[in-house]
Parts: structure tokens; sequence; C-alpha cells
């Protein structure tokens, strides 16, 4: 009775409900549901964190980007197409089924099949084949010398059961997967939450920290109230404009990391004004990347001079963001015969949308007016080959550490997202990607970042500071790449009723 009694005091001085589950940490990582939990069937940063509680790669990344054993636990280069990788062992998949060579070479397959519909295939297309040595050995064959090929394994390819998989069929594997992962599948309640609960067979020992791990899908207008309940532990997406009333709040707090994420717009080469570089570089002087920052981000991001970041391999530190010169895009753009200003039409990804409202402010000060259209993820990329487009705005992280990953998604001219065409801007690409030498490929990457400067092949924006809200007494330390990996979050502790 006494302790009852003290339980419901020490609530009531709460301020805010902690009741629930001991050991459990609830994410709200976004609004709706993944498109599947079949991680060969789905590309695109919320579903893909989910998808990397469930299952491991040979590779990953760490919190800062770097590539650190996972299933494989060494690996060396045999010759420019082949490298070999040395499998953990006794590791096994959540259903008791052993992880193996045979594994690696069914999900590497399954990946590479056109029928599979990996979307984001192109990403991988480099890799040939897969042979198997022995159970703990396998050689992973390119088609060609890849400098990038384990930022490809760290970023895109986890490892599927092939005998559970086989056996329920692709259907029942994409609402029901079984990994290696931290954390085992339990239920998925369409429209509000997926459970997961601790691996207690997972290979890094004393991990994960949360016995219950529960992802719910909250409408953005509620998030923030769910957060001060204390029915949410970490919010991944915390408006700029809830930090300071987040980190007064007795109950919550608020965590920072600069992430590999940015606005890229890429300008159509082919057509217009465009065409002519003095027009892309005035159009750049003509944005104001601190006011675009503290309205758009609220102050949390910094500067870029390209679609590059801090960080990532390749980037080049030498360049120094545009700067906001409006007599000098003035100049520019009556020396190439726009003075008098013209219009510019556009897609925008919904995530771009607050920003392209803001640049349109910026470029009617010297004349150019921007007409766009909010289109969604899937609608962007199926209709931006085929509209009538002077440019597309689209915010994007980057999943492999790389400078490679949004130059190639923005400017590559066979990447379903680019409406730029520049031959020597490809040969750079593949010459760069293809070099095996670590330290003559960054100063290839390096000179591709000034070239892409220096021609102005898109609007380059920010570098974007990822806000989470956290329950206070929670301990997570968040990812560079966005997409963390949760096996070492530690829930706060919870009053049981």
């Amino acid at each position: 009775m006494i302790r009852k009694a003290l339980l419901l005091m020490c609530a009531l001085a709460l301020p805010f409900n902690v009741w629930g589950r001991v050991g459990e940490l609830v994410i709200c990582d976004d609004v709706v549901d993944p498109s599947s939990l079949d991680p060969q069937k789905q590309f695109s940063e919320k579903n893909h964190t989910i998808c990397h509680q469930i299952f491991d790669g040979l590779l990953r990344f760490d919190n800062d980007g770097r590539i650190e054993p996972a299933l494989a636990v060494s690996w060396r280069r045999l010759d420019p197409l082949k490298v070999e990788f040395k499998l953990r062992k006794g590791v096994r998949f959540h259903n008791g089924e052993p992880f193996n060579a045979a594994s690696v070479k069914f999900t590497i397959d399954r990946y590479l099949d056109p029928k599979t519909g990996f979307p984001a295939l192109a990403f991988i297309s480099t890799i040939d084949r897969v042979d198997i040595i022995d159970d703990e050995t396998v050689v992973i064959v390119t088609k060609f010398p890849d400098g990038l090929l384990l930022n490809r394994l760290a970023g895109f390819v986890v490892i599927v059961p092939p005998g559970y998989l086989g056996k329920v069929g692709e259907a029942k594997f994409a609402t029901h997967p079984v990994g290696t992962g931290a954390f085992k599948f339990v239920s998925w309640e369409a429209g509000k939450s997926i459970t997961l609960e601790r691996n207690p067979a997972y290979w890094m020992p004393g991990y994960p920290k949360a016995e219950v791990l529960t992802f719910r899908f909250i409408p953005t207008k509620h998030q923030l109230e769910e957060l001060y309940a204390g029915r949410v532990d970490i919010l991944t997406e915390l408006p700029g404009t809830a930090t300071m009333a987040v980190a007064k709040n007795p109950g919550t707090a608020v965590v920072k990391k600069e992430s590999f994420y940015t606005l890229a717009a890429n300008f159509n080469l082919t057509r217009g004004p465009l065409r002519d570089r003095r027009v892309r570089q005035a159009l750049n002087f003509a944005v104001d990347r601190d006011e675009l920052i503290r309205y758009d981000l609220m102050g949390n991001g910094r500067p870029l001079a390209t679609f590059s970041m801090p960080g990532e391999e390749g980037f080049n530190p030498d360049l120094r963001p545009y700067p906001y010169d409006l007599a000098r895009a003035t100049k520019l753009l009556k020396e190439a015969g726009y003075g008098k200003g013209f219009k510019l039409k556009a897609f925008v990804k919904s995530t771009g949308e607050r920003a392209a409202r803001i640049i349109k402010v910026q470029w009617k000060k010297v004349g150019v007016d921007l007409d766009y259209e909010i289109k969604n993820e899937g609608d962007f990329i199926s209709q931006i080959k085929s509209a009538d487009l002077d440019l597309a705005f689209g915010g994007s992280p980057d999943p492999m550490a790389h400078v490679f990953f949004i130059q190639s998604i923005s400017l590559y001219s066979r990447s379903p997202y680019s409406i730029v065409n520049s031959p020597e801007y490809d040969r750079g690409l593949v010459e760069m990607a293809s070099t095996l030498d670590d330290e003559t490929r960054v100063q290839l990457a390096k000179k591709l970042d000034q070239y892409i400067y220096d021609e102005a092949f898109g609007v380059f924006t920010y570098q974007r500071t990822k806000i989470y809200g956290v329950r206070r007494g929670v301990d997570f330390i968040p990812s560079v790449t966005g997409m963390p990996s949760l096996y070492s979050a530690q829930p706060a502790a919870r009053l049981q009723p």
C-alpha cells in the first residue's frame, strides 16, 4: 500500500507520463508505415532505418560514417575484380537458420536479379557474382574495378535467410521478416506501429540494450505531444521551431548531429538560359544561404559549396560556398543576355517545399521567376525524366558516406533523378569510382567536386544538422547518415503501474 502511494506521488511529480513496458524504446521516425520490410523491395531513408534493426550486412557504417565489420569479420582484395570476405562464425538468423556463405550468395543474387525489383539496383550493379570458397568465405567479383565496393555493401546490402524466404514466400517475408540483426520482428499494426524485441543471440555481446523496440507512426501535428507525454522516447524529426521548448521542458532534451543530408537541386543544361554557365553561377550568387538556413532549418545547418559535405570521402575542403552577391548575379545575367529576367519550371519533392519557397523569393530580386510543382517521392522519380523542366529540388541523405552518392543521383546522366547531361562529368565520375588506390580516388573526387562547383551544375544549399527530441534518461547517439542502428540505444527507466 505504501509502495503504491509512493509510486503515485512520484508519477504526479513527473512532468509527463512515463508508464510503459520496462526496457522498451519507442521511436517516432515517420508518419506512415514502410512500404515493405523486405529490404530488397525498398529504398527510402525511413524504411531503411527499420530494416537495419532486423537485418545485418557484411559491413556497416559506425555513427561517424566509417566502415566497420558486421557479418564479415575481415576482407582483402585478391585482384582488381575480386574481394575476399571472411564471415562471422556461429551466427544464426532469428528463426535458427544458420548464416553462411550460401546466405550471402543467395542474397546478392536476389539483389541483382531484375525480377526482384530492388529500387537501388543501379548502386550495386557493379557486382557481377559471388563465389563460395567454403562455408565461411566468399569472394565478390565485380564487372570492373570498383573502388566503392565496400561503401556500396555497407550502404545497401543486408543478408536474408534463403530457407525461410523460400518457405514462406516473398509476400509473407515482406510483413514477417527474419534477419540476423539486433532485434527480432514481433508484430505490425498497420497505420500505428511496428514492434521488435531483443535478439538474445545477437553476435555483439551485451547488445542490444533495449528489450523492446517500437516504431510508432504518428501524424506530424501530434508528435510533440506524444514526446512530452512520454509515449515517445526518440523523435527523429524535431522541428527547429520546437527546439527551445523541448530543451526547456524538464522531461525532454534536444540532441543534434550534423548529418550527410543536403537539399540537392540540379539544372537541365540542354535548354534555355541554363545552358549558359554564367546564368547557373548567377543563380548561385543570388541565393542567400544564411537566410535559407535560418528560415528553412531554423539555423540548424551550414552552407555548402557543392553537394558534398565534410566527413564524406572525396569532400573538397578548399571550396567555399558561393557568396550572396546580387550585384554580381545581375552582372552575369546581363552578360549572358538575360538582364530582363526569365522563368524557370521545377519539380520540388515535398521535403524541399519550404526551401524552394525561400529561393523563389530570393531569385525574384534578380528577375528570375521560379514556377514549381510539389511532388511526392514516387511521382518525382517517375515523372522527372519526361517532364518539361528546368530544374529539380529534392532533399537527399547519403547512405554511402561518400560524395559519389548524391553527386551521382543528381548529376549522372543515367540516374533516374538527374536532368543533367554532361559527358565530361559522367566520364569523371566513372573514372573516380573505378579507381582502387584510396588516395588517388580521393584526389579524383576532389577534382570532380571542383568541376561541379566551377560549372555550377546545380543550386548548392546546405548541410543539415539533424535535430532529435529525446526523453531524458535515454542514451542515444545519432548516426551521421541519419539512419541510426539502435542496438546501443539505452531506454530510460520506466515506472510500472
